[in-house]
């Protein structure tokens, strides 16, 4: 492990000093590489976003929008509490923010939570932070290698969009798994990349200019090609969790919450927080083309084809009302989870005949 001590100016000004350890990666190897001018992890070819105060900017609003649709910070809270609940355990509750990003996440855990220790853990450290708390501090770390020093260190382990970053999501479960203690929690959240017309009908990727063909559903069809030949998961790949989780051994109570959220605030009938939700979306979803698109070319995808699909996508996101993304949010707790937890005993009993 390699600890260096960072004095890192942030892009409103601010000077934080930390401590950043570098968990499981290698010092040697530069943290930024540089991509049509924006600054992407070095330390992983999976992951395809950018990992700039820009991006981290997004990600905040990304952050902003799913508390807007879970009311607050983690669904389903009662788990969670109970995980957390300082006064049930004699060890310092503890926990853990895989691909912690603007580090947002976990501020606001440690900030709802002071008695808990909150770790972030992400290929680089958060661009934009501009506070510290005593309880919270931040690891450059890659999720798929080794997870040893975290043995049942943690009482929730959270997960958000994370998943293209990912060579094996199952084999990160079971990672997860040995890392949590007793009645610890998984909480995955992740949006599901389809895209819906006004009456939910899926809009397709395949044929353009065919009825029911969407720029935007083509661009991330592609986007999640790029990434799977890359080593990462797909978008899709959260359509498995449930079943994944439900049949290892690891975790019990495995619960799951679907939501569906309009691109842009153009639906009638919606509330004051999916009415937030949804404005949210559309910046989001508006911000993450670019990079998108820098890696697309990157990877030698047809350049007119994809500017072509960008620029049609992003008026389709902003312009018409046609667009629903559904955002699925898997919370998964020790003991059970998408919501999950695992049992007392570490494993789950096996009913026999």
């Amino acid at each position: 492990m390699v600890m260096h001590d960072v004095a890192n100016v942030t892009s409103t000004g601010h000077t934080i000093h930390h401590t950043m350890d570098r968990a499981n990666t290698d010092p040697s190897t530069p943290m930024y590489s540089n991509v049509l001018g924006r600054a992407f992890a070095a330390q992983s070819k999976e992951y395809g976003l950018p990992a700039d105060a820009q991006e981290h900017n997004r990600l905040n609003a990304q952050h902003n929008m799913i508390k807007a649709l879970i009311d607050g910070l983690y669904f389903p809270p009662d788990l969670v509490k109970k995980a957390l609940d300082p006064t049930d355990s004699s060890k310092r509750r503890g926990v853990m923010d895989v691909g912690a990003g603007s580090g947002i996440w976990a501020v606001e855990m440690a900030k709802e939570f002071p008695s808990a220790e909150v770790v972030g853990m992400d290929l680089v450290y958060p661009a934009n932070l501009t506070e510290t708390l005593p309880n919270c501090r931040f690891e450059i770390g890659d999720a798929n290698l080794d997870w040893g020093r975290y043995a049942e260190a943690f009482d929730v382990v959270h997960m958000r969009s994370v998943a293209t970053g990912i060579k094996d999501f199952k084999a990160l479960l079971h990672n997860v798994a040995q890392t949590l203690r007793s009645q610890g929690v998984i909480l995955l959240v992740s949006p599901i990349l389809r895209f819906y017309s006004e009456t939910k009908e899926l809009l397709q990727d395949q044929v353009e200019g065919m009825p029911g063909w969407s720029a935007m559903a083509a661009f991330h069809a592609i986007s999640s090609q790029a990434t799977m030949k890359r080593g990462g998961s797909g978008f899709a790949i959260c359509d498995y969790w449930v079943e994944w989780l439900t049949e290892m051994p690891f975790y019990t109570n495995v619960g799951e919450r679907d939501f569906w959220i309009p691109i842009g605030p153009w639906k009638e009938g919606l509330d004051e927080s999916e009415r937030a939700a949804a404005e949210l979306l559309r910046q989001v979803a508006s911000e993450v083309i670019s990079p998108m698109t820098l890696r697309l070319l990157e990877g030698g995808y047809d350049e007119d084809l994809i500017d072509r699909w960008a620029v049609e996508g992003d008026a389709d996101d902003g312009t018409e009302n046609v667009y629903d993304m559904e955002v699925r949010l898997g919370d998964e707790v020790s003991g059970a989870v998408v919501s999950a937890m695992k049992p007392v005993s570490g494993r789950k009993k096996v009913q026999r005949d």
